[in-house]
């Protein structure tokens, strides 16, 4: 991270702290960026209008993880950093069962058991507050969420449940491990399980 403005660097900080405690599932960590009274709202293709409090925040991300849904790629493309705000343009990826796409109108999943990478093109306002938090986030979802295809079991380790990633046990415990991101795209600022940084 190159920015020499203390409080535009600051903001940036914030915001990869954010996003790596979310996708490490830690809440008491991604709660202690936020203000006490946090507003999400959610525009676009999209029918949440996002959680608003902290009771209703920390439940949205409890579900989160529950789902996997937290373990994701933030491929960003544009980073606008400011004195109350912070811009990221990019492109979300997760990977999706079957069921749940099946869930959401996709017949192409029908009776799948399978998992499935799925991606869609977002615009997220991070505002802060004087005191250096965040205040919630603006999402604005250019474009409905698209299956892009089937994911092998050995594929992509870093999306979605844990559970999900069968090609490689740990012989002693059996549980499946954790993964690695794949490589940071040129000039992007990536953020995915064990990576945050800008490039």
């Amino acid at each position: 991270m190159t920015e020499s403005d203390p409080r535009l660097r600051a903001n940036l900080e914030l915001v990869a702290r954010h996003v790596d405690a979310e996708v490490r599932g830690d809440l008491d960590a991604l709660m202690a960026t936020l203000v006490d009274d946090p507003v999400y709202h959610y525009w676009g293709a999209t029918n949440s209008p996002g959680p608003s409090g902290a009771a209703a925040v920390r439940a949205y991300y409890e579900e989160s993880v529950a789902m996997g849904r937290n373990r994701l790629e933030f491929a960003i493309d544009r980073v606008v950093p400011g004195v109350t705000a912070v811009v990221t343009e990019g492109v979300f990826r997760h990977a999706y069962s079957g069921v749940v796409l099946y869930s959401r109108g996709d017949d192409g999943a029908a009776g799948s058991d399978g998992w499935y990478l799925v991606e869609y093109r977002s615009v997220v306002v991070w505002p802060i507050s004087e005191d250096g938090l965040l205040l919630g986030e603006e999402v604005y979802i250019g474009e409905p969420l698209r299956a892009v295809r089937r994911l092998a079991d050995d594929e992509a380790p870093h999306l979605g449940p844990v559970e999900r990633y069968r090609a490689d046990r740990n012989a002693t415990t059996g549980h499946p491990s954790e993964g690695r991101c794949p490589p940071v795209a040129e000039s992007a600022l990536y953020m995915c399980r064990d990576s945050v940084r800008r490039e």
